[in-house]
């Protein structure tokens, strides 16, 4: 069982440090590991050419999903066989990826509980998503903050913190959507996945502690557009055509609401129309010709 370890990181040189040190660490040693470096300029690069043993991918800012996009792409290219994606921000605990690799089948997908620094599990994996009903939210129900008790849980809307996989995956599906940049490109991978038939589980005893903590106050951003606009994506590439028409005019209503000067009522609009007509990007489109993927 070959396993790949594929990082994303940005300007986050510390927590890139623990990050590789835990998984050089782990009681099962991925057999690579791949830095996907988004152009970081805090040193990233130079500490990267001290550890000849990592391979690395220098690529432009494309944020999280650009991340994402050429990790997975550069783990199917060059053969490997199991992959384990990931972000710069969370530490899994010594034993995480040999607890991940139990009851692990081609058509399942394992994903850490992940833990915030509060002591809490993250609630950001959604273990029902809603594709159906046009009024209510995509995210239906997400995962309890208390520690579970069960081994496993079946989730539909898992994260980029550490999802292990393998390459059938790809072939089925194809690429994390690269134009995401930040925010529910996760959602929509394996969206696709569960569409596709394949079953993601949160592995309770696979424990990733996080290292930032879970922002308390909503503020409109530079993060604003791509969350509003990739929002209504998810519906766009996932829903069913009465969804795709009617759920994002609820998002335009409820971010207008939120907004309160004019460059926050422009950027809702804009992320409304650009997310309401927004088109699979060229090189997801690009990929999947190449390898056959529907």
């Amino acid at each position: 069982m070959n396993i790949t370890a594929a990082i994303v990181t940005y300007n986050r040189l510390d927590y890139l440090k623990q990050l590789i040190s835990a998984l050089k660490s782990q009681s099962r040693v991925p057999d690579r590991i791949v830095v996907i470096n988004n152009s970081s300029t805090d040193g990233t690069a130079d500490y990267l050419r001290q550890n000849p043993d990592i391979e690395v991918i220098t690529q432009g800012n494309y944020g999280s999903s650009g991340g994402q996009f050429t990790a997975a792409k550069y783990c199917y290219e060059s053969g490997s066989e199991w992959i384990w994606l990931m972000d710069d921000d969370v530490i899994p605990a010594i034993n995480c990826l040999e607890n991940l690799c139990k009851d692990l089948s081609q058509d399942r997908i394992h994903v850490p509980l992940r833990i915030n620094p509060d002591g809490y599990v993250n609630q950001g994996d959604t273990l029902l998503l809603n594709y159906k009903n046009p009024f209510k939210s995509v995210w239906a129900k997400i995962i309890d903050k208390e520690i579970p008790t069960v081994k496993q849980i079946e989730a539909q809307g898992i994260t980029f913190e550490g999802p292990l996989f393998h390459k059938s995956l790809i072939k089925r599906i194809g690429l994390p959507e690269f134009n995401f940049f930040i925010y529910g490109d996760d959602t929509d991978y394996f969206s696709r996945a569960v569409a596709s038939g394949y079953r993601c589980f949160i592995i309770s005893s696979a424990i990733s502690n996080r290292l930032l903590p879970v922002p308390v106050d909503y503020k409109f951003d530079w993060k604003s557009y791509y969350v509003v606009r990739n929002q209504i994506a998810l519906d766009v590439l996932n829903a069913p055509l009465y969804v795709r028409i009617i759920r994002p005019f609820g998002y335009l209503i409820s971010w207008l609401i939120r907004a309160s000067k004019l460059s926050e009522y422009k950027t809702v609009l804009k992320a409304f129309s650009d997310g309401y007509f927004y088109k699979s990007n060229p090189r997801n489109i690009e990929f999947n010709k190449k390898y056959s993927i529907k």
